[in-house]
């Protein structure tokens, strides 16, 4: 019965959103024909603000429940449209883990403000690795990524971070008391990234 419930909810949910963008879209071609240019505009943003959240929610649906053996925290789940509002575009997070020990963090943004910087360090035929061991270019599934070890005041390693650019969106992943590359990667690794891409682009 509880099943029924929650597939019923998620149903409902997807109407109430295919409704919404249906309604902004209405609101833009109704102020397009008279000749409301900055209305019309304004329910396409809408629209697309609709749709991208729509795309967040099943890229989250693929998403693993787990990874690296720290559950999901769904209940953190985030994407456009709701409470990140601010932002424009794709944007999808998810944290794994607890705060207080080790824990990941994925976001997915679409025009991401760090897009240039990592793509520009990718880019660099000399950035396989810098001098001091902190970042390295590697592949993930294929795709060239960022990797980033993060160290503490002492100069013990206190994580990763994992930065993959997909045509004009980036995916990141905050590995916290992550202490090994090797472990930083296979996280990397298990994540669903052509299924992504899929619904990303």
């Amino acid at each position: 019965m509880r099943t029924i419930l929650v597939i019923a909810g998620c149903w409902a949910s997807a109407i109430l959103y295919a409704q919404e963008a249906e309604k902004h879209l209405a609101g833009a071609r109704t102020a397009y024909q008279a000749g409301n240019l900055e209305d019309a505009r304004f329910n396409l943003e809408n629209a697309l603000r609709e749709i991208d959240a729509a795309i967040g929610r099943e890229i989250l649906k693929a998403l693993p429940a787990n990874l690296n053996g720290l559950p999901a925290n769904t209940q953190e789940d985030n994407v456009t449209g709701t409470t990140m509002s601010v932002v424009s575009g794709l944007y999808v997070h998810r944290t794994y883990g607890k705060p207080d020990g080790k824990n990941i963090t994925l976001d997915i943004i679409s025009d991401s403000p760090l897009m240039a910087a990592v793509n520009a360090i990718l880019a660099m035929p000399f950035a396989m690795n810098t001098g001091d061991g902190t970042q390295k270019v590697i592949k993930v599934q294929g795709y060239k990524t960022l990797l980033t070890k993060r160290t503490g005041e002492n100069g013990q390693t206190t994580g990763y971070d994992v930065q993959t650019p997909i045509g004009n969106t980036l995916l990141t992943l905050n590995c916290n008391g992550i202490t090994s590359e090797a472990e930083a990667i296979q996280i990397a690794n298990a994540v669903p990234l052509e299924r992504i891409i899929k619904l990303a682009q």
